[in-house]
């Protein structure tokens, strides 16, 4: 049902702008007899006055604006804000631009795409700032400039109007767009069904960066949403543990970073379909077929690489999520050879692996970061896939 009103309100987003800009003109000719472009001139005419009028009002507003951002306060604000914030369901990360709307909007179309190049554009915290940034007004603005420049004085009404509205805005668009597009990847039934566990329960010295949630991976965009933690099946989770006991055993410095565990199925779809200018019998190279599933789909597979004990990543060569032919494991001497590798990364690369091996994961050809607790028919037999 939701899928559906999504795809609905998609499709007829197409058509609403060039509807307004062909229908008000024509209404305006042919039913309210007006003279539409002799108005229009008029009106340009009169834009010309009223610009001059209201620079003094706009540098006043603009100045202060700079003030407040510069000053810190708003990220003092955030940071007291965000525990209550995360406690009735608003993104954090969606505050600055809902303060920033009612005063500025260049400045708070600045803050939106900020979060869209951080977040991506699929990202949940996106859509929330698009749909804000598009159902608020610049409420300060319009009363410092417009009001101001044609001498209007007493305007408290017109702005506990403007700012209600705005928070009807604001607060329309957390949870509007939290009902539309908000798509957990896990759900608390799903973690108690099939008795997954958060590794960082096990042992709390593995760090964790789920790259799937946020935009540094390679669609560019937060597909796990509000997902941050990292689960794996009991066993493999138990495996993870150990790894990094003997991690810490022969490398005291080093630590295991986690880039993804567990991914459900409709998330290898979004990555399957990501890629889908590469052939499907070449796509199976970098990403598993989701009809068949990838062992990361059943909870039995990690992506991970080494950190220090600050949880800074080292260096392997390649990002994560690289496609070529300088992730490979299997070409390794290779390219240590001529020179696309250093003899440093593939130290790091192989003390991860050492320490995967030791915990009974196996590494695959491809990819340095991927490892698989059991082969596939293996993991099949033992696990589902979970959707």
């Amino acid at each position: 049902m939701i899928d559906t009103l999504v795809a609905f309100t998609n499709e007829l987003s197409r058509y609403i702008i060039p509807l307004l800009l062909a229908g008000i003109p024509f209404y305006g000719l042919a039913v309210k007899k007006v003279k539409v472009y002799e108005s229009f001139v008029e009106g340009a005419k009169d834009g010309f006055t009223i610009a001059v009028r209201i620079i003094p009002y706009l540098v006043a507003i603009l100045v202060s604006i700079g003030m407040f951002r510069a000053s810190g306060a708003l990220d003092m604000l955030l940071t007291l804000l965000s525990p209550v914030l995360n406690l009735i369901g608003f993104p954090p990360e969606n505050l600055p631009l809902a303060l920033m709307r009612p005063l500025s909007g260049s400045g708070s179309l600045g803050l939106l795409t900020d979060l869209i190049n951080q977040h991506g554009t699929e990202s949940l915290i996106a859509k929330i700032g698009a749909t804000m940034f598009g159902s608020t007004e610049t409420t300060f603005y319009v009363l410092a400039v417009y009001f101001g420049s044609v001498g209007i004085r007493r305007s408290r009404h017109a702005l506990a109007a403007g700012l209600i509205a705005d928070a009807v805005g604001i607060i329309s668009a957390v949870y509007i767009c939290r009902f539309l597009f908000a798509a957990p990847a896990l759900t608390n039934d799903t973690i108690k069904q099939y008795d997954l566990v958060n590794i960082q329960d096990l042992d709390p010295s593995i760090f964790v960066e789920l790259k799937y949630s946020s935009a540094d991976n390679f669609m560019n965009s937060d597909v796990y949403g509000d997902l941050e933690t990292c689960y794996l099946r009991k066993v493999p989770a138990q495996m993870l543990v150990k790894a990094n006991s003997f991690l810490k055993e022969t490398h005291p410095g080093l630590r295991l970073l986690v880039y993804d565990g567990l991914r459900p199925r409709h998330i290898q779809w979004k990555l399957w379909n990501t890629i889908d200018h590469i052939s499907e019998s070449e796509r199976t190279q970098f990403v598993a077929d989701p009809r068949s599933g990838s062992i990361h789909n059943f909870g039995a597979a990690v992506d991970l690489t080494l950190a220090d004990s600050s949880g800074n990543p080292l260096d392997m060569g390649t990002h994560y999520d690289f496609f070529g032919e300088l992730a490979f494991p299997t070409l390794e001497d290779s390219l240590l050879e001529i020179g696309e590798l250093t003899s440093h990364q593939v130290t790091n690369r192989q003390i991860l692996r050492n320490a995967m091996e030791a915990a009974g994961f196996s590494p695959i050809t491809t990819e340095w970061w991927h490892f698989d607790a059991f082969p596939y028919q293996e993991t099949k037999s033992k696990y589902v896939i979970i959707e």
